[in-house]
């Protein structure tokens, strides 16, 4: 008996994958050679990683993300995710002073890359960014909204990335392994809990009150 096999949808590319994106029109500016290059070089940095165009074009959108929440903030923003953070590290080794330039064109300033925060600079950029998101979402900074650039690593099961998730209304978080599955502890960071947002000076009084009675 024969089998009649279902064709396979063909893979889109990466100039498709980025049109359909809410910063289509930002990601339209991004060098094509980056998508190759990342390709070919993200996996000595970040191993196991996919490198597909759909990875690939999810991990950009991130990093848009994240350069929108730098550049409204007042502080050092820290990101959340390791899969934009490949796109990050590759541009930024491809053509540094192009990276600049784009940001300078579509943020209004370059953002630069920290290879590595202390562990305090690195929870105060992370609740930096956390609040900053959400109010790009139109969402309540102190509220239990999960940003999608906090999302974005467990949703596209970036190895050993960072899984964050909400969790009786607290943002949770637990690292990934190797294959992009949560493992091990989850942690409940206090400098993304509401009061430490609040403590810190990156939410109002009021924002913290009504995302209390909420």
């Amino acid at each position: 008996m024969n089998v009649r096999e279902t064709p396979r949808a063909p893979a889109h590319t990466v100039e498709w994958e980025f049109a359909q994106s809410t910063y289509a029109s930002v990601l339209a500016d991004v060098p094509a050679a980056l998508f190759p290059y990342w390709a070919r070089s993200a996996h000595a940095a970040f191993p196991g990683i996919p490198r597909d165009a759909s990875f690939y074009a999810q991990s950009a959108e991130g990093l848009m993300m994240f350069f929108d929440c730098a550049a409204a903030a007042a502080g050092t923003c820290a990101l959340p995710s390791r899969a934009a953070d490949s796109v990050w590290h590759a541009w930024t080794r491809l053509d540094a002073a192009g990276l600049d330039a784009f940001c300078i064109r579509h943020v209004g300033r370059a953002v630069p890359r920290v290879e590595r925060m202390r562990e305090g600079e690195l929870d105060r950029g992370l609740a930096v960014c956390l609040v900053q998101a959400r109010r790009r979402a139109s969402q309540p900074a102190a509220g239990s909204h999960l940003p999608r650039l906090f999302g974005l690593d467990a949703q596209l099961g970036m190895p050993r990335g960072a899984g964050y998730r909400i969790i009786q209304g607290l943002v949770a978080c637990s690292p990934l392994d190797e294959l992009g599955n949560p493992e091990g502890k989850v942690d409940f960071p206090d400098s993304l809990k509401p009061e430490a947002l609040r403590l810190a000076g990156l939410v109002s009084d009021a924002e913290y009150a009504e995302a209390c009675v909420g």
